[in-house]
C-alpha cells in the first residue's frame, strides 16, 4: 500500500477530538477524516453513531480499499460496525461490507438532536454530515412564528433542527415518499412534528405561488434548499440547470426572509465560479449574502481542496 492508513487516521481523530470534543462520544454524527485536509485526497471517513464509513473516491487506492477498510476496523474496534463505500469506475458505488451490517438501523445524534441512521446502499445513512454547518446556521435564523420550507429535504434533518429551535411549522418536500416517512421517524424520536409532501420540488413551488397569491397561503418565511449533487434523470423536471432558474424566479416574488443553500452541482462551471459569486450578482440587490460558518464544526476541517471531493458551498441569505 505504500501509505500507513491507520497512523493517518488515528492523527486525524486526535486532531478532531482536540477541535470537536463531541465527537469523543461514539453516538454522534461527524467527520473523522475529510480527503486531502487529512494527507490522503479522496477518501472520507464519517461516522454514523454506532456506524463508520469509509468513502472512497480516488481510483488510485481502490485497488488498496480492503486494506483501507480492515485498518478502519483495528482502529475503531468491535464496538463500531464499518463499512467501505467505493466509486466504482462506473460512476456508482460498491459497497464493501465486513461485519454484515447492510440493512441495520441505529439511533445516532447531532448535537442536541436525535436522527435514524441506517447502513442502506441505496439511500445512504440519514444525514449528510458535512451540511452540519449549513444546520447550525439555521438555529439563530429560527423565530417562535417561522415557518420553515425545507427542499429536497431527505430525512427532514434541517426541519428536525427548526422545530427543535422554536418553529412554528416546517413543510418538508421530497420525490421520495420513503425519505419522508424516514423523515417522520426523526420526528418522533425528537418529540417534534412537522408536514411532509411527496412532491417534486418544481411542482410544489409553483402550487406555493399559487396559493400565496390566491391568499390561500402564508409564505414560509425561511426556506431551505438542498438539492442532490447530480439532480438528473429523465424529463425536464429533473435537470437542476431548470430547477434553479425556476427557483430563483419564487424567491424573487415571493421574497422569504432568509434562505439557506447547499449547492455541489457545479460541474461545468468555469473554474473560479463560485455560488456566492452567482448569487451576488442574481441576488445581491435584494439579500445580504453570508457563508456558513464552519468554526463550530471543524470535524469537516477543508483548509484546502480535495482532488475528488467538493464540499457543499453553504450561504445564508438574509432579506434587506
Amino acid at each position: 500500500m505504500g501509505f500507513n492508513w491507520t497512523a493517518q487516521l488515528q492523527k486525524a481523530l486526535e486532531r478532531r477530538y482536540g477541535l470537536e470534543p463531541r465527537l469523543r462520544d461514539e453516538t454522534q454524527i461527524g467527520r473523522y477524516f475529510a480527503g486531502r485536509a487529512d494527507g490522503l485526497d479522496g477518501v472520507i471517513v464519517d461516522a454514523f453513531g454506532a456506524l463508520v464509513v469509509l468513502t472512497i473516491y480516488n481510483p488510485a487506492i481502490v485497488a488498496d480499499a480492503e486494506q483501507f477498510l480492515k485498518g478502519t476496523q483495528n482502529l475503531f474496534g468491535a464496538g463500531r460496525f464499518v463499512i467501505g463505500k467505493i466509486r466504482s469506475s462506473g460512476g456508482g458505488f460498491l459497497y464493501l461490507d465486513p461485519c454484515g451490517v447492510l440493512g441495520k438501523k441505529w439511533i445516532a445524534q447531532e448535537d442536541d438532536c436525535l436522527f435514524e441512521t441506517r447502513a442502506d446502499d441505496k439511500n445512504d445513512f440519514g444525514l449528510f454530515p458535512d451540511a452540519r454547518a449549513a444546520r447550525l446556521a439555521l438555529r439563530p435564523l429560527v423565530a417562535p412564528e417561522s415557518v420553515v420550507l425545507n427542499l429536497f429535504s431527505y430525512t427532514c434533518g434541517f426541519a428536525v433542527v427548526a422545530q427543535k429551535q422554536g418553529a412554528k411549522a416546517s413543510i418538508n418536500v421530497d420525490a421520495n415518499p420513503e425519505m419522508l416517512t424516514w423523515g417522520k421517524r426523526n420526528a418522533d424520536l425528537n418529540g417534534v412534528d412537522f408536514s411532509v409532501v411527496p412532491e417534486l420540488a418544481q411542482k410544489y413551488l409553483a402550487r406555493l405561488e399559487r396559493r400565496v397569491e390566491e391568499g390561500k397561503l402564508v409564505c414560509p418565511d425561511i426556506w431551505v434548499c438542498d438539492p442532490p449533487a447530480f439532480g438528473v434523470g429523465r424529463g425536464p423536471q429533473r435537470v437542476l440547470k431548470h430547477f434553479w432558474d425556476a427557483f430563483w424566479g419564487s424567491v424573487e416574488r415571493l421574497s422569504p426572509r432568509a434562505l439557506v443553500i447547499l449547492r455541489n452541482d457545479r460541474t461545468g462551471y468555469r473554474e473560479g465560479h463560485t455560488l456566492a459569486r452567482e448569487l451576488d450578482a442574481l441576488l445581491g440587490g435584494s439579500y445580504d449574502l453570508r457563508g456558513c460558518s464552519f468554526a463550530d464544526c471543524p470535524s469537516l476541517c477543508y483548509e484546502v481542496p480535495d482532488a475528488f471531493y467538493k464540499l457543499n458551498e453553504s450561504l445564508v441569505l438574509l432579506r434587506r
